[in-house]
């Protein structure tokens, strides 16, 4: 069956209260060289009130392919995000950003990519400072942290199903629902077209200041009030099967900054675990490799000291303690109810972790119903 880009592609954009940037590029989207111009375009707006709509509704007079639609309330951009899915009819669909830009200088390689119809991926955009690498894991992975940004691929649209729609939902609060899309087809091996060459990219990205709260200004979710887009990444990975595809996404999460997964856990964000999002500790936890837990966990009990005057134990999830500081101070042997604990003397506190310890870490502890502990000699 031949390609007809105007019949395959759905092109959606989400926009709230960036009328001028909204613009700029629908400018490029009918431009006379852009191949998409005549694709059927909805408009998914938030509830603008800056002009945005009255700008849209004038522009779906103009042009019979245009469908705009008003949100009655503004449902933040992420669940914008989820809503464009389930507009979506087409083989193909492409979700645009009010803020972006778009080039066609080099579209024929993407209409080739869609032509073949080979890929279920395929990239109109990649960011020269993540570094890649030899495998193709390597180039996977770099893929992953460049299409967090929206526009930056094309997706075949038989992968959205019941599972991926429910699961994009729910990665909301992580700042990046599609990656419920991104992980169902990488873990059905889909075949990805990689946009290798930063000069020969579609996508130009905007440089708004962003805002994923956009809107709300007063009561906001714990979850979400101090999320971090990078945190939001790695929580996201929980939803990739290969492990180590996980490990080097992680890797080069923030090396589009030149920073190491070490520099990242250097500079993790104070005010993430002084807002209590304690909760998301363990499942960044549990994405990391060894080594990547080890730089991990000595950054949290590097954390923990300079943080102690808030509140001793403040790395926990609900009541029950995940990782402790506990200060050794004499040799001692018990027999509890429950079991028993042994400890001898330390020079400096030790994490101890339910979970894992790094290799100068001796014991574990266990606390039992909130009341009785159990420390294990390693």
């Amino acid at each position: 069956m031949s390609f007809d880009i105007n019949k395959d592609l759905d092109i959606i954009l989400i926009t709230y209260n960036r009328v001028n940037k909204l613009k700029e590029i629908v400018y490029d989207i009918f431009a006379e060289n852009s191949p998409i111009k005549k694709c059927q375009i909805t408009f998914l707006d938030n509830c603008s009130n800056d002009g945005t709509s009255e700008f849209l509704q004038e522009l779906s007079k103009k042009y019979t392919n245009i469908t705009h639609i008003r949100h009655k309330i503004n449902i933040g951009g992420n669940a914008n995000i989820v809503r464009a899915f389930e507009y979506i009819s087409r083989k193909y669909f492409w979700i645009l950003c009010d803020d972006d830009r778009l080039t066609f200088e080099y579209w024929d390689n993407v209409y080739n990519a869609l032509e073949s119809d080979q890929y279920d991926i395929i990239q109109t955009y990649t960011d020269p400072k993540v570094f890649s690498g030899e495998t193709y894991n390597e180039k996977l992975a770099k893929l992953l942290i460049e299409i967090v940004l929206l526009p930056a691929a094309i997706y075949r649209s038989k992968y959205l199903k019941n599972d991926v729609i429910f699961n994009a939902y729910i990665n909301i609060y992580a700042l990046i629902p599609h990656m419920a899309l991104i992980s169902e087809i990488i873990n059905n091996n889909g075949k990805i077209y990689f946009c290798e060459r930063y000069d020969k990219q579609v996508v130009l990205q905007g440089y708004s200041e962003p805002n994923y709260r956009k809107g709300v200004k007063r009561t906001v979710h714990p979850f979400v009030k101090g999320m971090d887009l990078s945190i939001g990444f790695i929580l996201s990975l929980c939803m990739i099967n290969d492990k180590d595809l996980k490990y080097k996404c992680i890797d080069r999460m923030r090396s589009y900054l030149g920073m190491t997964f070490p520099g990242f856990i250097g500079e993790m964000p104070y005010y993430w675990i002084k807002a209590g999002l304690n909760d998301n500790i363990i499942p960044i936890y549990d994405s990391c490799n060894d080594i990547q837990k080890k730089a991990f966990l000595e950054r949290l009990m590097e954390i923990t000291y300079e943080l102690k005057k808030y509140n001793k134990n403040i790395l926990k999830i609900f009541n029950f303690h995940i990782l402790n500081l506990h200060k050794i101070e004499r040799i001692f042997f018990s027999i509890s109810f429950i079991g028993f604990s042994f400890s001898k003397n330390r020079e400096y506190p030790k994490l101890y972790s339910l979970f894992g310890f790094i290799k100068d870490i001796y014991y574990i502890r266990f606390k039992i119903l909130f009341i009785f502990k159990l420390t294990i000699k390693l």
